[in-house]
């Protein structure tokens, strides 16, 4: 048995190049754009979409899900990280301040946290845990997961067995898709899962 699994980043949000993560953004016009255009170079005969709960992935997924008439799924587990004192303030600013020490967001991602935000590894292990519930309660579907940048980046470090510094040197663009197969099988008794990512569409899109 086979179970695909086909996970898109969000179009791009409002608000600029701020640390997004819980910050409830909505898409721009471009940001739709890309979401569309990506879907329209691998529409698959998806059986049904699960979309973090924040709207630059929502509005998308629930338009897709309606003209798909497919069930639409809302699941916490694939929201964006929480960058508690760092939310909605500018990327260069944080990044320029040597008071906030952000070099261990590169150099160490795996036991980076914002200040009072969430530890990416928590991130991580919540993220798994929506990951194993697909294979589970949808086993042998084709699934399309509507989710964010750093979702994708720490789910595909643990997959695919990366060294942690390769999460962030994998280009997740607005609207990026990873295609994973898992292939479903016994071992002596036991349950194995063998995945294979498929493909990976990085090209950033502009109109």
């Amino acid at each position: 048995m086979q179970t695909r699994i086909d996970i898109i980043r969000h179009g791009e949000p409002e608000g600029g190049n701020v640390f997004r993560g819980r910050t409830d953004h909505a898409l721009t016009g471009l940001g739709q754009w890309q979401f569309d255009q990506r879907i329209a170079r691998h529409r698959s005969a998806w059986q049904r979409v699960i979309s973090s709960p924040l709207q630059r992935c929502r509005q998308s997924a629930q338009t897709l899900a309606q003209q798909l008439q497919i069930p639409l799924h809302i699941d916490e587990r694939w929201t964006e990280i929480d960058y508690g004192d760092w939310e909605n303030q500018p990327v260069d600013s944080i990044m320029n301040d040597p008071a906030q020490d952000a070099r261990a967001l590169w150099e160490d991602p795996l036991n980076f946290c914002a200040p009072n935000g969430e530890p990416v590894v928590v991130l991580q292990q919540r993220v798994l845990a929506g990951w194993h519930s697909l294979l589970t309660d949808y086993a042998g579907e084709h699934l399309l997961v509507v989710c964010h940048g750093g979702v994708m980046r720490v789910l595909a470090q643990q997959l695919l067995q990366l060294a942690p510094q390769a999460m962030n040197r994998l280009a997740v663009p607005y609207a990026g898709l990873l295609r994973f197969r898992i292939d479903h099988s016994e071992y002596q008794g036991q349950p194995q899962q063998w995945i294979t990512l498929e493909h990976l569409d990085g090209n950033d899109l502009t109109p």
